[in-house]
C-alpha cells in the first residue's frame, strides 16, 4: 500500500500530561484484577438476558425516559459537582453526595439473590493529578463482569460527573450542570441498571469521570493507569452533553446553524484521524449499527452523524486520553450544544459552562420546573444508542479481515482472506473526501465485484456478521482506484486536487491531494483566497506518494460566510483551483 501522508492542523492537544501522577489505589481491592478479566464468571449471579438477536428489542422496552428525568433531578439537586468539591465531613453534598447517590442506585439495582440477577461491581480510582489547587481526587466505577473467552477486554462507557459555573474552581456557586455533563452522567447510571442483567463475552465498565472541566484529569490518570498495567480495551464511548437539542448563540462548530434552532433528530460522534484510524472506524460501525438494528424497530431513533474533527473547534473531552494511549475512543454528543462554553467573552449569555446550565424553569411561576433544558425522550434515544454499540463491542467474537482488493473499469473485486466463521459480509466503500461511506454492499459470500463505480480513488474495507448478529470491527482501510478504461493507469494526472468535503461547511473540511509521481512535485503549498483575491491563509506541503490529507480548521469565527477557493501551487506555479464555501450564522 502506498504512504499516507496526513496533514492535521490546529490539532486539540490541552491536556497536561506532565500534571498525571503514578499514584492510583482502589478502594475495592479486588478491581485491578477484575479489569484485567482474572475471575471465574461462575461466581457470579447468573443473568436473566442473553446478548443475541432480541438484545436490541429488549434495551428498546427497558431503558427509561422517566427513569433518567429522575436520576438527572436528584444529579442537579447537589448544586454544584465540581472536581474539588469533594469534602469527606460533607457526604451528602457536592461531588461527593452526587457519588454517593450513584452508588446508593447501584447498590439497590444488585440487592438480588446469590444465584441469579443484575452484577454490578463498585470502586472508587483514586488518583493524583493537580487540578485547582487540589492533588488527591476520586471517580466511581462499576464492572459487569463478561462471561465469554474475551473477559480480559474492556468496553468503557464513561462521562463526567463534575460540573462547573464561570469560575473553573468556584465551589459555592450554582453549578448544576444540568446538560454539562449531568446529562451523560444520568444516561451511564440507567445503563448501569439496564445492561447489569444482560450475560456479555466481554466486560463493561462504567465510569463517572471526576475532572474534566479542570484537564481531563480523571480520564487522563485511568488511561495512564490501563496503560501502565496492560489493561485491554475494546472500545470506549464516551458521552458528554447529550441530552440538549437548543442551539446556543455561540456554540462550537460544527453543529449549530442558528440560535433558538432545535434538532432531536441526530447525534453527533467524534473520533480521531481519518484513514487506517480505529477510532473513526468504531464511529462508522456505530452508525452502521443504529441503521441496521434500531431503524427497522424504532424509527424515532437518534440518527448518526460521523464528524471529522476529534472533537469540536478548540474543545475536547475524556476520549481523547485513552486515544492518546492507543485505546480505540469515541465521543456521542447533542447535535446542537447552547454555547461554546467560554464564559470569558463578552456579553456571554448561553447556559453551557454557567450558573444557568439547570434543569428548567418554572414558566407559570408555581414552583414546579415545565419547561426542561434537557430533552428526556431525546436522551432516552442517545442511551438505547449507547447500550447497542456497548454491546456489540462486548459480544463480537470476529478478528478484523484482511483484504485484497482488485481495481477494474468502473468496477472493484473485493475478497476477505480471512472470513472465520461470519454469517455475511459488509463492504464499505468511500471516497477520498468522505468521512462515512458512500457505498455499501451486503453478501453471505467473503468476495464481492462492485461495478458502477465512477472512476476516482476509494478506500476499501469491510466487516462481518456472525451467526447472533453482531458486527465485528472493519479492516484496516484499502486504497483503490476505479478505473475508466483500461489503459486509464496511463492518463492519471501527476497530482489530483480533490474537492474538500464537507462543503459548505462550518468550522473542518477535509482537502485531499494524490501524488500520483511524487517526481513531479519539488515544492508544493495550498493558498486560500477570498472571491476578490485577498489571501487568508498559506499552507505550505511536504506532498508525499499516495493520498495526502489536509483537515482544514478554518478559524470560522474570523471569517465572514461566503465562498473562497484553495489553490494548489506546485513548484512555484498554479496547478489547480477548487471553490470552498463557509456557511455559519
Amino acid at each position: 500500500m502506498k504512504t499516507i501522508a496526513k496533514i492535521f492542523l490546529s490539532m486539540l492537544m490541552f491536556v497536561n500530561l506532565s500534571t498525571a501522577q503514578t499514584n492510583f489505589s482502589f478502594t475495592n481491592q479486588d478491581f485491578p484484577q477484575l479489569l484485567k478479566g482474572n475471575f471465574d464468571p461462575d461466581t457470579f449471579p447468573k443473568r436473566s438476558i442473553l446478548a443475541d438477536q432480541l438484545l436490541a428489542s429488549y434495551l428498546i422496552q427497558s431503558l427509561n425516559a422517566d427513569s433518567l428525568k429522575f436520576y438527572l433531578s436528584q444529579l442537579v439537586a447537589f448544586k454544584n459537582r465540581n472536581t474539588i468539591s469533594d469534602d469527606q465531613s460533607r457526604e451528602s453534598w457536592g461531588i461527593r453526595g452526587a457519588r454517593n447517590y450513584i452508588k446508593s442506585n447501584l447498590n439497590r439495582w444488585s440487592q438480588k439473590n446469590a444465584t441469579t440477577g443484575p452484577v454490578l461491581i463498585q470502586s472508587d480510582f483514586e488518583f493524583d493529578f493537580k487540578m485547582c489547587e487540589r492533588l488527591r481526587h476520586t471517580e466511581l466505577m462499576a464492572l459487569i463482569p463478561g462471561v465469554g473467552l474475551q473477559k480480559d477486554e474492556l468496553v468503557i462507557l464513561e462521562a463526567h460527573l463534575d460540573s462547573r459555573c464561570e469560575n473553573n474552581c468556584d465551589t459555592t456557586c450554582i453549578a448544576e450542570g444540568a446538560d454539562d455533563n449531568g446529562s451523560g452522567s444520568a444516561l451511564l447510571m440507567e445503563l448501569a441498571r439496564v445492561l447489569a442483567q444482560v450475560e456479555l463475552n466481554r466486560s463493561v465498565l462504567l465510569i463517572w469521570i471526576t475532572g474534566e472541566e479542570q484537564g481531563l484529569g480523571g480520564s487522563t490518570s485511568f488511561a495512564t493507569y490501563c496503560k501502565q498495567n496492560a489493561v485491554k480495551i475494546k472500545a470506549v464511548f464516551n458521552n458528554d452533553i447529550v441530552g440538549g437539542i437548543e442551539c446556543g448563540i455561540t456554540s462550537s462548530p460544527p453543529g449549530c446553524p442558528g440560535p433558538f434552532m432545535y434538532d432531536s433528530l441526530r447525534f453527533r460522534v467524534f473520533s480521531a484521524g481519518i484513514t487506517n484510524s480505529m477510532p473513526k472506524a468504531l464511529a462508522r460501525l456505530s452508525r452502521i449499527l443504529v441503521e441496521n438494528k434500531l431503524t427497522p424497530i424504532i424509527p424515532n431513533v437518534t440518527k448518526i452523524d460521523v464528524m471529522f474533527g476529534e472533537d469540536r473547534s478548540g474543545r475536547g473531552s475524556d476520549h481523547i486520553p485513552f486515544r492518546e494511549q492507543g485505546y480505540t475512543a469515541i465521543r456521542f454528543t447533542s447535535s446542537y450544544e447552547h454555547g461554546d462554553g467560554n464564559p470569558s467573552q463578552a456579553g456571554y449569555s448561553d447556559r453551557q459552562h454557567s450558573t444557568r446550565d439547570v434543569l428548567g424553569k418554572d414558566v407559570d411561576g408555581d414552583g414546579v420546573i415545565d419547561s426542561f433544558y434537557v430533552n428526556f425522550n431525546y436522551l432516552r434515544n442517545n442511551a438505547i444508542v449507547n447500550a447497542l454499540c456497548a454491546a456489540n463491542a462486548a459480544s463480537s467474537a470476529l478478528d478484523q479481515f484482511l483484504l485484497t482488493v482488485k481495481s477494474e473499469v468502473r468496477a472493484l473485486t473485493i475478497k476477505i482472506e480471512n472470513p472465520q466463521r461470519a454469517q455475511k459480509f459488509l463492504f464499505g466503500l468511500r471516497r477520498i473526501n468522505s468521512s462515512f461511506f458512500d457505498t455499501i454492499v451486503a453478501s453471505n459470500l467473503p468476495e464481492v465485484t462492485i461495478s458502477g463505480l465512477n472512476p476516482t480513488q476509494y478506500y476499501v474495507s469491510a466487516c462481518g456478521v456472525d451467526s447472533l448478529e453482531w458486527y465485528s470491527m472493519f479492516s484496516q482501510e484499502y486504497i483503490a482506484r476505479v478505473l475508466n478504461a483500461t489503459d486509464d493507469h496511463l492518463n492519471v494526472m501527476p497530482v489530483e486536487l480533490i474537492q474538500n468535503k464537507p462543503n459548505p461547511f462550518d468550522e473542518l473540511s477535509l482537502i485531499p491531494i494524490i501524488v500520483n509521481d511524487p517526481s513531479f512535485v519539488k515544492t508544493a503549498k495550498l493558498v486560500f483566497t477570498s472571491e476578490t483575491g485577498i489571501v487568508y491563509k498559506t499552507i505550505p506541503l511536504n506532498l508525499t506518494e499516495g493520498i495526502n490529507e489536509i483537515l482544514y480548521d478554518y478559524q470560522w469565527n474570523q471569517y465572514a460566510c461566503g465562498t473562497y477557493f484553495y489553490t494548489l501551487f506546485i513548484n512555484g506555479k498554479p496547478f489547480a483551483t477548487k471553490k470552498m464555501n463557509l456557511l455559519n450564522y
